[in-house]
């Protein structure tokens, strides 16, 4: 259930107080309030951001503002909307790409180091990386799949649908071993590590940018580093491991 509403942007809060009232119906503040144990000011911060999300609706009756989740069926009705808007917001984005990229050109400044915190913020910058072709990674799969399964395959799948020349060392693992017979090509080469090589991050070399992800429990986060130099000898880093594999 968490997941499902995670696509919405509602936290684990936000959810509870939006089953709450698709098991209770209509309700005023108060009542939603002491349902789920909160103050009614914390309760109104909660229902103000469940509005913004379109997951509650407010009316009022006799003079009392009453709140009611929408229905279970509209969830549905909920998503296909967002999903017309990201359409249009990428048809948007891709009209205007040639106009913001001859300002970025002139007037931005592209930064060395950037953060990404948190398992969205991260995904940002996975579909970054898928926009720039061929690279070198070391790459544990394990993690990849337990912590961002939506990549798990989607990495080996565009790759192999734009046919880009990618080399991997992985850790050795099942899953290792279930994405080199998935992927494993001559332009999408893999290699496997001794048993004895261990590591909880990945590292993503491309033409002058290196790409960092710590895969923690509670910290998921990535580094981009914009540097040739640092590229060129984590380049040369991975060429040696990846001669002596």
């Amino acid at each position: 259930m968490k997941e499902l509403f995670k696509i919405f942007g509602a936290d684990e809060k936000e959810m509870g107080t939006y089953l709450k009232l698709l098991e209770l119906g209509p309700q005023p503040v108060s009542v939603i309030a002491k349902q789920m144990f909160m103050p009614r000011s914390s309760m109104y911060v909660v229902l103000d951001r469940l509005k913004d999300l379109q997951l509650i609706e407010e009316f009022e009756r006799v003079g009392i503002k009453y709140v009611k989740s929408i229905s279970a069926k509209n969830l549905t009705n909920l998503i296909k909307t967002r999903e017309l808007t990201l359409e249009r917001g990428l048809d948007l984005i891709n009209e205007k790409l040639p106009e913001l990229e001859s300002i970025e050109n002139r007037l931005g400044i592209t930064p060395k180091v950037r953060f990404f915190e948190g398992k969205r913020s991260v995904m940002r910058m996975y579909e970054e990386i898928l926009q720039q072709g061929g690279f070198c990674a070391f790459f544990n799969p394990a993690l990849v799949k337990k912590m961002m399964p939506e990549y798990h395959f989607k990495i080996g799948e565009t790759i192999k649908e734009n046919k880009w020349h990618v080399r991997e060392l992985l850790i050795d693992c099942p899953e290792a071993l279930e994405y080199e017979k998935k992927f494993k090509s001559s332009l999408h080469e893999i290699k496997i590590l001794k048993k004895s090589v261990k590591f909880k991050s990945d590292t993503i070399i491309t033409d002058g940018k290196i790409y960092m992800i710590s895969y923690g429990e509670d910290d998921l986060t990535g580094t981009e580093i914009v540097n040739q130099s640092l590229s060129d000898t984590q380049l040369a880093l991975f060429e040696l491991a990846w001669e002596k594999v």
